[in-house]
């Protein structure tokens, strides 16, 4: 054990800490029994305000994913995203990112009357929609890469007037009903026939879509469990009905503030799914703290205002400080460097901000207009269970502080064992489609577009070569270098084609091209489809589009990227590079800069935090290295089974996958090291509370662990059965997000709750509680 600090005497010691921590929390205690003593006077007004609440939530929470759109792709600032976007302003090219329609007849060859007469008719009615700019199809130019070799597979590339990433998505949408009536025709003809939109705009859609739906499976699957864990808590139905009602509430609530929140800015299409999963597990977990505590204040006979007062008093200081932590955890999210993981925070931290003000003013007002009709309806007698529920806790409090040393080696041994998968999770460059079902319509299409341009044609890498000596990009001095650098591409073993403006067409020579460019301005008049794909408006840039090889790996792929960034013609030429691989590489780059932001940002705030809560040193360090612990398990169990394959099958995982990108930990952390705060602190306060009736550190251990770990072992299961739901959802990415914040939160509410944080107590003594205030 710990030397006990030197401080004043062991029966002054209560009654100098007790003035303290009344000191410390009192500038948050008063405004918050005020909040609450309002809405107990003027319930049904606080409930009627609620309800408008409810209701106007309701109507935005509908049309929330019509604006959830997502973002464009890339790191703002990054040399892959400046590139992008010249590519979209100072090119004319619709192709940089096409809507690909892939089509599949294994019974017709694509030079029959059938299938070529269907493929002409179909790109002439796509034509006709608005939003598209030009197509390409193999029935005008009869292009051998818009077919596969086996002639039973080919490609329409649709190029798109629309700039915008919202119009893009109309575009698929248009795209999709015209080509509707036309795949039913072509299945008339094979009945095996396949036709599907893909491209990132469509992925998008369908992400967004899917995101959406599974969503609302995951809250109708979590919800009747929830009640049952809630029945098993409470004994009657309208006690378990209460924090029920309540998650759904700001749930419903929250879901309308984020679609104000996406009429200002653009928002991610996860942020529908983050809302409702904090939702429903702070909603209910804050309102089953605060009805426990107005139950066991009015088994005291008093007053329902006074029992419901009692509760806020009581229950309002350790939800007001949880929300803060878990605010903060959320706001963490802010410093990264992409806009979806910061509305991702944003609509986070607002969603804990509802629970808690509906924990403090709506769940009073209905206590109160409930009363005595809290109790009606029992399903399971109130106290049956409870006698021997607190005898175990007690049972097990004790022997905990008693092996302190045992405790810790099993229990931190289980936790590490989980965590320590952590130790080998990759996030580089991968080629895998992972993050698309195999049912949805762009991941069919991606599929389908495999067999006819091969695995790696979707991720096309695009070098901007401009010209820095005021010249055109094809004036005479500049022809020579830039047929040199294409040849020296083409070269290049992970290189497969290379289009460009002195790439048109194989054989053509030097002298040709000199001739050709003579006058570049008439060449591109006489040649539109060059200055169109490959020259700027300015006519000082060239497109250099590389496809890598067939057999490139994406390590291959992910270095060429890296080294054409480094590489330029010879000569006064500057190069940008974009398409997936650079854009990956400047997201992770980017990430791995803010990760040491966030995790201080969020570490160093928890620990203002708890000081300003506990008045303790140790108390704050301990509370972070337990969050840090059930994260590292959280994250240990994501990379254990996406990445190394364990108990895929158990997740629906279609196979694992070669990384795992970095917002995946990034949000698992800043989300679960707030959330696992709550039991902390439920928990620590109520130790606190103990220990100031006679300074027994031991006593106040296995008290404050038996009375409120019923209540934690509640929450914790309501918080998984929500998160858990989310682990069936369709999408791998909220696949990933559910299992890493169901086992943190798991491995929180017992291993390090019931046995370490208990166990570490134990071995600080009184230390726990130092310095508090020194008596004069």
């Amino acid at each position: 054990m710990m030397e006990e600090p030197s401080s004043a005497s062991s029966a002054e010691a209560p009654t100098v800490a007790l003035r303290t921590a009344l000191h410390a929390s009192k500038g948050l205690e008063e405004p918050l029994r005020l909040l609450g003593s309002v809405a107990i006077r003027h319930p049904w007004g606080t409930v009627a305000l609620w309800l408008i609440a409810i209701l106007l939530g309701a109507w935005g929470a509908h049309r929330l994913p019509q604006l959830s759109v997502g973002v464009e792709a890339g790191v703002p600032g990054s040399p892959s995203k400046r590139a992008d976007d010249l590519l979209r302003s100072e090119f004319n090219n619709p192709f940089i990112d096409p809507l690909v329609v892939a089509v599949s007849a294994p019974h017709l060859s694509i030079d029959t009357a059938p299938y070529l007469d269907w493929l002409k008719e179909t790109g002439r009615i796509l034509a006709a929609v608005p939003a598209v700019r030009r197509i390409e199809s193999f029935a005008e130019g009869h292009d051998e890469r818009l077919r596969s070799k086996d002639r039973h597979s080919t490609t329409l590339l649709l190029g798109l007037a629309a700039m915008t990433h919202s119009e893009r998505q109309r575009a698929v949408i248009a795209v999709r009903a015209s080509l509707a009536p036309r795949a039913a025709l072509l299945a008339q003809l094979d009945p095996a026939a396949r036709v599907a939109v893909t491209g990132n705009a469509a992925a998008d859609l369908d992400i967004n879509t899917w995101s959406a739906i599974g969503g609302n499976r995951a809250e109708k699957q979590a919800l009747p469990l929830t009640l049952a864990i809630l029945l098993l808590a409470f004994g009657t139905l309208v006690a378990a009905g209460l924090p029920f009602l309540m998650g759904l509430a700001t749930t419903t609530v929250s879901l309308g503030v984020a679609w104000l929140m996406a009429n200002v800015m653009p928002v991610s299409n996860l942020l529908g799914n983050v809302v409702t999963m904090i939702g429903l597990a702070i909603g209910i977990d804050y309102s089953l703290l605060m009805v426990t505590y107005y139950r066991e204040h009015a088994a005291t006979a008093a007053p329902i205002t006074d029992s419901a007062r009692a509760a806020v008093a009581r229950g309002g200081r350790t939800i007001a400080w949880s929300g803060v932590t878990v605010v903060i955890g959320l706001l963490g999210l802010l410093l990264s460097p992409i806009l979806e993981t910061r509305t991702v925070g944003i609509g986070g931290a607002l969603v804990v901000f509802i629970s808690v003000l509906a924990a403090l003013t709506l769940l009073p007002a209905a206590l109160v207009l409930l009363g005595s009709r809290l109790e009606w309806l029992p399903v399971i007698p109130r106290h049956r269970g409870r006698p021997r529920l607190l005898a175990f806790w007690r049972a097990l409090g004790g022997w905990v502080v008693r092996h302190p040393y045992l405790t810790l080696l099993v229990a931190g041994g289980c936790a590490l064992a989980l965590a320590s998968p952590v130790l080998r999770i990759r996030t580089d460059f991968s080629k895998q489609r992972w993050f698309l079902p195999p049912a949805m319509e762009s991941r069919v299409g991606a599929d389908l577009l495999t067999a006819v341009r091969g695995e790696n044609a979707a991720l096309g890498i695009y070098v901007l070569v401009r010209s820095t000596d005021g010249l055109p990009i094809l004036a005479a001095p500049h022809l020579d270098p830039l047929l040199a650098y294409s040849a020296a591409l083409a070269r290049d073993k992970r290189v497969g084609t290379v289009s460009s403006p002195v790439d048109l067409q194989q054989g053509l020579g030097a002298d040709e091209y000199h001739m050709l460019y003579a006058d570049p301005e008439q060449a591109l008049r006489d040649y539109p489809d060059i200055g169109n794909l490959f020259v700027s408006r300015d006519r000082r840039a060239a497109l250099f589009q590389v496809t890598p090889a067939e057999g490139a790996s994406a390590t291959d792929i992910a270095q060429l990227s890296r080294e054409l960034q480094a590489r330029a013609p010879p000569g006064p030429f500057a190069v940008l590079v974009t398409g997936g691989a650079a854009a990956y590489e400047d997201f992770n780059h980017a990430m791995l800069r803010s990760l040491p932001r966030i995790f201080a940002f969020v570490v160093a705030a928890t620990l203002f935090m708890l000081f300003a809560a506990f008045r303790s040193f140790l108390l704050p360090v301990k509370a972070v290295l337990m969050n840090l612990l059930a994260v590292a398990a959280g994250i240990g169990a994501v990379v254990a089974i996406f990445q190394l394959g364990w108990l895929g099958s158990v997740v629906g995982l279609e196979h694992p996958v070669s990384s795992i990108p970095l917002e995946i930990p990034l949000m698992v952390f800043c989300m679960s090291f707030g959330l696992s705060m709550d039991y902390e602190l439920f928990l620590l306060f109520r130790i606190q509370q103990e220990y100031y009736r006679d300074g027994d550190n031991n006593r106040a251990t296995v008290e404050g662990l038996a009375t409120v770990a019923p209540v934690i072992t509640g929450a914790g299961l309501i918080m998984v059965v929500v998160f858990g739901a989310f682990v069936g959802a369709a999408l791998p990415v909220l696949k990933m997000i559910g299992v890493g914040l169901c086992v943190a939160v798991l491995v929180d509410a017992t291993l390090v709750r019931a046995l370490i944080v208990p166990a570490v107590m134990a071995l600080a003594g009184r230390w726990n509680w130092y310095p508090g205030r020194r008596p004069a």
